[in-house]
């Protein structure tokens, strides 16, 4: 499941009230820096003491609520399932949008949140102004974020896309060098559902949360 590791290569600030795309990224990144227990201290923690283990996961779930502030899961899922399977499994059970976004979610808080702490200790950023998507940055709901880092000697483009939601603004999909996350999820949902089918996706990621959370898979 590579696409849950391409997520949130962003850069620790403090918290400002400032409402601007760029400070939604760098608010919700000083959370992660400052809060999250990084995933190398997960891995050492289950190989040990499966009670730090434990104790580490809580300490992560206390900060998830403040950090979905920043993230628009809705859409982001959304945008990853194709059209053809939300319209079949969505609009005749809305209980499953429901249930496939919690997963989602929960997956990305899970494995995504820890890499993105161990990830933030080497690198440096360098913020682009935002593009609005609409005809003036006044009426403008949804921006794009370009941000180059550098990794040690090579240069890495990211840009987010940010819609806003009753005046703040949230990361709904992220591109990594040309591969945006949300067509990648597209895929592999689609290509599973096509192949298997939906009630097997939902076990799939089901399954995979499950492992997170016993320290099996990370």
């Amino acid at each position: 499941m590579r696409w849950f590791f391409l997520f949130l290569a962003l850069t620790p600030c403090a918290m400002a009230e400032e409402k601007n795309p760029i400070q939604t990224i760098k608010d919700l990144v000083s959370l992660i820096s400052t809060h999250i227990v990084a995933d190398s201290q997960m891995k050492e923690a289950v190989s040990k003491d499966k009670a730090l283990f434990q104790k580490h996961r809580k300490t992560n779930q206390k900060f998830h609520d403040q950090l979905a502030q920043f993230i628009d899961f809705e859409k982001l899922g959304t945008d990853s399932m194709p059209k053809k399977w939300r319209n079949k499994y969505w609009v005749v059970k809305t209980s499953e949008k429901g249930k496939f976004l919690d997963l989602l979610q929960e997956l990305v808080e899970g494995i995504v949140y820890p890499r993105a702490k161990e990830f933030f200790k080497d690198v440096r950023f360098t913020y682009k102004k935002p593009t609005y998507l609409e005809e003036s940055q006044e009426k403008a709901k949804r921006a794009d974020v370009l941000c180059k880092i550098g990794v040690k000697d090579k240069i890495v483009n990211l840009r987010y896309r940010l819609i806003q939601r009753g005046g703040q603004w949230k990361i709904y999909d992220v591109n990594l060098e040309g591969e945006w996350w949300t067509d990648s999820l597209k895929s592999q949902f689609n290509h599973v559902i096509t192949t298997k089918s939906y009630e097997e996706l939902i076990a799939l990621m089901q399954k995979k949360l499950k492992n997170v959370q016993e320290g099996m898979s990370f």
